[in-house]
C-alpha cells in the first residue's frame, strides 16, 4: 500500500490515533445546558467528535474507553486574568488543577521572548494553554508604569496607537489590554489614555478580528472604556456601580472578570473592604443579565492567590449569587470567549479541541465538588488520572 501511494505521488495516509471515550458519567457541556446523566464524550485526533447521552453515541472501534465512575465530565476550566505565567512549572500546576488554559493580561518581557514562550508551552499538553496579551497598552506616565514601577507599551497620539496595535497583533498578540486607572485607588492621579485613543485601538483590533480588554477599578473610567466599545473588563470596580452603567455593559453584550480573589486580598491587608463593593457590584450585575468571566489576577498583588483550580474566586462569585452553573459558564464558554477562542474551545461539542475535567461529585449543585479532580485532559491527551 506504502509503495502503492509513492507510484501515484501521494504520501501514505496517517493512519489515527485511536478514540478514547468516556463513559458513565455526568456531562457538563459549559453551554449552560442542564446536565446529562449516563453520557459518553468520544475524542480522537485532540478533538471532541461526540457527545451526549451514552445510548445515542456510538462509540468507535477500538476506542479506548474509560469508565468515570459516575463522576461530572466537563470542559477544562479557563482563568481568563492572570500574570507571571511564562513558567513551565506554573503552567503545569494550573493544568493539574484542572484550568487547562489561561491568559496573561501583562508582562514586561520582550515581544520575542514573551509570545515565543507561548508558542512553545502551547506544544505540550502538560502544561495549560497559554493566551498572550503582551504589555499593557497605556501613556507615558500610565498604569502600570505608575504606580508599581512596570512597563508598558505607550502611546502618544490616535494614529501612533493605531500604527503600535497593528504591529503588537503582527507580532502575536492573541487580545490587546489597555489601562484606564485614573489612579483614585492609589489616592494620586494617573495619567490615562484619552478618549480618542482608546476609540483608535479598538478599531484597529476589532478590524483585525482581535478583542479588547480594559484594565478598570472605578466607574468613572469604566464609563470611558464603554464609550470606546471594549469587550470586555478585568477588574470589578471597587466603588458603586450606577444601574446605567450595569445597562449599558448588558446591552453590549460586554463580558465582566470580576477578580474576586485579588480584591479579597487587598481588603486583606487595607482598612477598605474592596470585597464587598465588588461582591455586591457583581451581585447586581449578574441579577440584571450580565455575562461574566472567571479570572483572578493571579499574582497581580502581593497576596497569596490559588494556582491550581481558583476555588476563591468560585466562592467569591458563590457569595455574590451566582448559581453553580452561572460559575460552571463563567469558566468555560464564556471565559473562552474573552480569549476569542469560544470557536475552538470552552464546551463540550463536537469539533472543539478537548480540554476536558472530570471530577468527583456533583458541581451543578455543589460548587465546590470542581476542587475533586479525577481526570484532566488537555487537547485530547490525558495528563493527570
Amino acid at each position: 500500500m506504502v509503495a502503492a501511494g509513492l507510484l501515484a505521488g501521494c504520501s501514505p495516509a496517517r493512519r489515527l490515533e485511536p478514540a478514547l471515550a468516556l463513559v458513565n458519567g455526568t456531562l457538563m457541556d459549559g453551554t449552560g445546558a442542564e446536565p446529562v446523566p449516563e453520557a459518553a464524550v468520544v475524542l480522537q485526533e485532540g478533538h471532541v467528535v461526540a457527545v451526549g447521552a451514552r445510548a445515542e453515541v456510538a462509540l468507535p472501534p477500538g476506542a479506548l474507553v474509560y469508565d468515570v465512575q459516575g463522576a461530572t465530565i466537563l470542559p477544562g476550566l479557563i482563568n481568563a486574568h492572570v500574570h507571571a505565567s511564562y513558567d513551565e512549572a506554573t503552567l503545569e500546576a494550573w493544568a493539574q488543577g484542572g484550568v487547562t488554559t489561561v491568559r496573561d493580561l501583562g508582562n514586561g518581557g520582550s515581544r520575542e521572548e514573551l509570545f515565543g514562550f507561548r508558542d512553545a508551552a502551547r506544544k505540550n499538553p502538560r502544561y495549560a494553554r497559554l493566551v498572550a496579551v503582551g504589555p499593557i497598552v497605556t501613556v507615558p506616565g500610565g498604569y502600570p508604569i505608575v504606580p508599581w514601577g512596570g512597563r508598558g507599551l505607550t502611546v502618544t497620539s490616535p494614529e501612533d496607537a493605531r500604527q503600535e496595535i497593528a504591529q503588537l497583533l503582527d507580532d502575536g498578540a492573541d487580545v490587546i489590554k489597555i489601562a484606564l486607572e485614573s489612579g483614585v485607588i492609589f489616592r494620586q492621579e494617573i495619567p490615562t489614555l484619552s478618549p480618542e485613543e482608546v476609540a483608535a485601538i479598538v478599531a484597529e483590533a476589532h478590524a483585525r478580528g482581535s478583542l479588547v480588554t480594559v484594565h478598570v477599578t472605578v466607574s468613572r473610567d469604566l464609563e470611558q472604556a464603554l464609550d470606546a466599545g471594549v469587550d470586555d473588563v478585568a477588574h470589578m470596580v471597587t466603588d458603586e456601580l450606577p444601574d446605567e452603567l450595569i445597562a449599558r455593559m448588558v446591552k453590549a453584550g460586554v463580558y465582566w472578570e470580576p477578580t474576586l480573589e485579588l480584591w479579597k486580598g487587598v481588603s486583606s491587608v487595607n482598612p477598605v473592604s474592596y470585597d464587598t463593593q465588588a461582591i455586591d457590584n457583581l451581585r447586581r450585575f449578574v441579577q440584571a443579565g450580565g455575562k461574566v468571566a472567571l479570572g483572578t489576577d493571579y499574582e497581580g498583588y502581593s497576596t497569596q492567590f490559588d494556582l491550581g483550580m481558583p476555588m476563591h474566586e468560585i466562592e467569591g462569585m458563590q457569595e455574590a449569587g451566582m448559581t453553580p452553573m452561572q460559575i460552571i459558564v463563567a469558566a468555560t464558554r464564556n471565559a473562552a470567549h474573552v480569549c476569542n477562542l469560544e470557536r475552538e474551545f470552552g464546551t463540550l461539542e463536537a469539533g472543539k479541541i478537548a480540554d476536558v475535567l472530570v471530577v468527583d461529585g456533583n458541581p451543578w449543585q455543589d460548587v465546590r465538588a470542581l476542587a475533586n479532580v479525577r481526570m484532566v485532559l488537555r487537547d485530547g491527551v490525558v495528563i493527570r488520572e
